[in-house]
């Protein structure tokens, strides 16, 4: 201290330049791990045109974490011939399991153009499902839709309102019965829904399943229909680039589209880049907002940007 005040007046003396003292660097917050008995999840979507490195720091953090698995709510990058490089940011995770569930821009051109979605759907399949990380086939052939029972009692569900407009009698049928015979089971505490666009009629986005026509209102009144018959503890969907939080029916339901697409400007307390953190204890879901620590990507995204 004695240094410091002599040193100030020898440069208020000579005329030099005042002293800059700068405040100590804040130490990162300390990243409790989960509670005894429960199991962390983490839940996100669209990464598209990444520029911030959302993606990697994402999944730094949940290796930090402690999470049990990666749920990846769709839109890895720009157009499906990228999805290689996606690939390769996923070694970031080790051995940790990752399940992914299709977004538009994992089967159209550049999100919108219907060009190639069969070979796109294959290629998706062959580089993101039953593999060591992700042991799970899709259980239709023309889609990807598939369950997965998970430590902590948690079952999840992947269903895709991408590769058609809504879901499709086929898919409902097989949602219905996965769902009976998941409740039916003693080990099941709960279960989480994932999908990419969000249900129709939710009351945060249009830019959702009513875009798609009067078919898919139907399938996502029936969808909601019966996931609130059974008992589903959450829904999670993006396609809308912020957070929200909602309840749908009587479910709690989230819009996490944070993983480093361009924003959309809907104001600092949604629009920003993040996941979610999912605790799962027998009784309990906890959900936490982890907030990116970096500089949000360049650019907005509006909301009929796909």
């Amino acid at each position: 201290m004695k240094r410091l005040i002599f040193a100030l007046i020898v440069l208020s003396a000579c005329g030099g330049t005042s002293l800059e003292v700068k405040p100590p660097t804040p130490k990162p917050a300390k990243i409790e791990p989960p509670a005894k008995g429960a199991h962390r999840y983490i839940i996100g979507g669209d990464s598209r045109d990444d520029s911030a490195l959302v993606v990697p720091w994402a999944f730094r953090q949940a290796t930090a974490r402690g999470a049990s698995a990666f749920i990846f709510l769709g839109d890895m990058e720009l157009t499906p011939a990228m999805t290689g490089h996606f690939a390769e940011e996923l070694e970031i995770l080790g051995a940790m399991p990752f399940f992914p569930v299709v977004g538009n821009h994992e089967v159209k051109m550049f999100g919108g153009l219907d060009f190639g979605t069969r070979h796109s759907k294959k290629r998706f399949r062959e580089h993101f499902l039953d593999n060591a990380r992700t042991p799970v086939k899709t259980s239709l052939p023309h889609a990807v839709v598939y369950s997965v029972d998970l430590p902590g009692g948690l079952h999840f569900i992947a269903l895709d309102n991408v590769s058609q407009r809504g879901f499709g009698k086929e898919q409902l049928e097989w949602l219905e019965q996965d769902l009976v015979t998941a409740r039916g089971s003693s080990a099941t505490n709960h279960v989480i829904i994932g999908m990419h666009k969000p249900l129709a009629k939710n009351p945060v986005t249009r830019h959702s399943m009513d875009e798609d026509g009067d078919g898919a209102l139907k399938d996502s009144e029936a969808a909601l229909e019966i996931m609130m018959r059974h008992r589903v503890s959450m829904i999670v969907a993006r396609h809308l680039h912020q957070y929200s939080r909602y309840r749908q029916g009587d479910i709690e339901s989230y819009i996490t589209g944070g993983l480093g697409a361009p924003l959309t400007p809907s104001g600092p307390d949604h629009a920003f880049h993040h996941f979610l953190q999912v605790d799962v204890s027998d009784d309990s879901l906890n959900v936490t907002i982890v907030k990116f620590d970096g500089a949000p990507a360049v650019g907005n995204a509006d909301d009929d940007d796909d």
